[in-house]
């Protein structure tokens, strides 16, 4: 690719020749490393595209693959859903009950998993609330009420030494599970000594007792009347039930029942309206 220009002048004879020729010697070389520096070019490209294509070429291949596995086990996914269900009639029950008890199996690990999470989690929060300077907050409170509930000198000496241990961040006071009970109890203490626990507290006592009449009531009306008509009626008359009878056994039957409800309200400590309440109830209710 190389080029040598030699040139003889002679004189003035031949100057305009020799300058024409030593232009196109030029400019052909010039062109030649045009077409050399070109060259490089496209072989930087070649060379690029060379490593490139395969490249481009197996990731596609294996977003394909990827695409297809996904596909596959969101089909399996879909179908295990449907056996959970139990209503695909081409289902046998032996598939049905397998996938519910596989369903089943899998949620216990998980709630497993969630609890242990979680009590851990709310632990190390916890152990880092309050305090002055990192100083008796509730960690310091917790590590000393751990210490304490221990039982017997062996017991004490061993719960001292994990909190020191826990104190100086050897060990892990949120991953120890006596430590997180311990900071159950004080939490639930502290929000039942809380206007709102108090508060839910006589809720849940009132609408225990609200549920305890409702059951005895539900279990008085579903017992059958044992009134007894005064000898010498009957209770026929011609055809049909006797119309003086039945409104007799309703009223005692009624009279039964309230009397029955009285009595478990006055132990529930629980006092209806007295909108509620007949006359001979109210009399009843100031009488206790």
């Amino acid at each position: 690719m190389s080029e040598v220009v030699k040139f003889s002048i002679n004189g003035d004879t031949n100057a305009d020749q020799v300058t024409d020729k030593v232009k196109k010697s030029v400019s052909a070389l010039e062109k030649n490393i045009e077409g050399i520096e070109n060259r490089f070019k496209s072989f930087g490209k070649d060379l690029f595209l060379s490593f490139a294509a395969p490249m481009v070429l197996l990731n596609s291949a294996i977003n394909m693959v990827s695409a297809s596995i996904e596909k596959a086990r969101q089909e399996t996914r879909d179908a295990i859903a449907d056996a959970e269900k139990g209503e695909n009639k081409y289902m046998r029950a032996g598939t049905v009950t397998s996938a519910r008890e596989v369903a089943a199996r899998r949620k216990d690990a998980l709630d497993r998993k969630n609890a242990k999470l979680a009590a851990e989690a709310l632990a190390e929060e916890q152990m880092g609330e309050g305090g002055f300077a990192g100083f008796g907050g509730e960690a310091d409170k917790a590590l000393f009420q751990y210490v304490t509930e221990g039982q017997g000198a062996i017991n004490k000496a061993g719960r001292l030494l994990n909190a020191v241990t826990m104190f100086w961040g050897i060990s892990s006071a949120s991953k120890d599970e006596e430590m997180q009970k311990l900071l159950e109890r004080r939490a639930q203490a502290r929000v039942a000594e809380s206007p709102e626990g108090k508060a839910a507290v006589a809720a849940a006592k009132q609408k225990e007792a609200a549920e305890l009449t409702i059951a005895k009531q539900k279990e008085l009306d579903s017992k059958p009347t044992t009134f007894k008509g005064p000898d010498g009626f009957s209770n026929v008359i011609g055809v049909g039930a006797n119309p003086v009878m039945e409104a007799m056994t309703l009223q005692l039957e009624e009279q039964r029942k309230q009397t029955a409800l009285l009595e478990i309200l006055a132990s529930s400590g629980i006092t209806p309206a007295d909108g509620w309440l007949t006359e001979t109830a109210r009399t009843v209710l100031r009488g206790r």
